[in-house]
């Protein structure tokens, strides 16, 4: 493979995640071993350092995505379980009148 491959996978990985909000973990997985190997066998030639930043730029992307997933998610926990308490609430207050 060719210094080329990579900059089309640099390419293909900027493309997704502009037209993805939440990335899928199977599609960033199999990307990453085509990434990998096509490094592996680049010539790092003319151009390489350029290619370099945009996969960086890229990790600092899925990085900050991973951050704001993982907060989101804790902050959705919290929330189910105010709703968990209520419920409880409710239902002790509700058996308390009978």
């Amino acid at each position: 493979m060719s210094d080329a491959a990579v900059s089309a996978l640099v390419a293909e990985m900027e493309q997704y995640l502009k037209d993805t909000e939440i990335p899928d973990t199977d599609y960033i997985a199999g990307w990453n071993e085509k990434f990998h190997a096509a490094v592996d066998a680049a010539e790092r030639g003319p151009g390489w350092q350029d290619t370099v930043e945009r996969a960086h730029a890229l990790a600092e992307v899925l990085q900050n995505r991973i951050g704001g997933l993982a907060y989101e998610h804790e902050q959705m926990k919290r929330e189910l379980n105010v709703q968990a308490l209520g419920q409880r609430a409710l239902k002790g207050y509700s058996s308390g009148l009978k």
